[in-house]
């Protein structure tokens, strides 16, 4: 199955350096010194190479539209889709429906596709309307590949960087709900992030692993449900063409499980406006 080591590290700056996780990582300060982290993938609130934080979401949406998130991807699993891996960030080894998660710890969805729909070209489409807050474009996307610089993993995790399969934000209002003095980084390689207002239990979303060349958003842009944002590839830390689709609940980071089960994390309601996503 298409995979990734999904990615993120928020970094605080209170001692001049930033921490990181593997994965998805928590937040961290920024400072005047260096503070501990392990290696990991990070994501900044800016943009793709841009440096902007975007502003809150877009406005409501109309009373026809709903109030979940939409499947963000033209693919349907079972038919054009090849693999579906979802998230187990609670670590308990079980996805939703107790079955296998995409791999352990995973923390978004992974929606596999065919390197021959990459080629041919697989809309990513944002899951709500909102205001993109980071975008980066420009990586390879046919991952792995033991040549390619950009499918290795970077050097170091700093505000701003763009090394390797990952890209890191500048520091900023990126801790939490916006309290200063964080960057985040993901392993993406090419990678979108989404602010939404007005979608219950949503605060943003993450698109990784895009085509180069495909983003068509950059920060600051307002975006609506179903617009096509960028095309599906294999960018970053990644063992195939695929989106990996994250949703981050109450805050930067703060992971959110759109699929309702027994097994959880999300006992409670889905996320999703259709059942299933794709029948919208």
């Amino acid at each position: 199955m298409a995979g990734d080591a999904d990615a993120a590290g928020a970094k605080s700056a209170s001692q001049g350096g930033a921490s990181v996780e593997n994965e998805a990582g928590a937040p961290g300060t920024a400072g005047n010194g260096g503070t501990t982290g392990e290696a990991g993938a990070a994501a900044d609130a800016g943009a793709a190479g841009h440096d902007g934080a975007g502003e809150a979401g877009a406005s409501g949406a109309p009373d026809d539209e709903p109030l979940g998130l939409s499947w963000p991807i033209d693919c349907i699993p079972g038919e054009t889709c090849v693999n579906l891996g979802y998230p187990d960030f609670d670590e308990d080894g079980k996805a939703h429906d107790c079955g296998e998660p995409g791999y352990l710890g995973h923390q978004g969805t992974d929606i596999g596709i065919t390197f021959a729909a990459q080629a041919e070209g697989t809309a990513v489409r944002a899951a709500a309307d909102g205001v993109v807050l980071f975008a980066w474009d420009g990586k390879y996307d046919q991952c792995p590949n033991a040549n390619e610089p950009d499918c290795q993993n970077p050097p170091a995790y700093v505000p701003g960087a763009t090394t390797g399969t990952t890209v890191c934000t500048p520091i900023g209002p990126y801790c939490g709900t916006g309290e200063e003095g964080c960057f985040w980084c993901f392993a993406g390689g090419n990678v979108i992030v989404i602010r939404h207002e007005g979608v219950p239990g949503v605060f943003a979303t993450r698109y990784d692993h895009l085509k180069k060349g495909s983003v068509l958003v950059q920060p600051g842009d307002v975006v609506r449900r179903g617009q096509k944002i960028a095309e599906a590839a294999s960018a970053g830390n990644s063992t195939g063409p695929h989106l990996h689709f994250e949703v981050w609940g109450t805050g930067f980071y703060e992971l959110a499980d759109p699929w309702s089960g027994p097994c959880g994390p999300n006992t409670g309601p889905s996320l999703w406006a259709y059942d299933p996503p794709w029948a919208g």
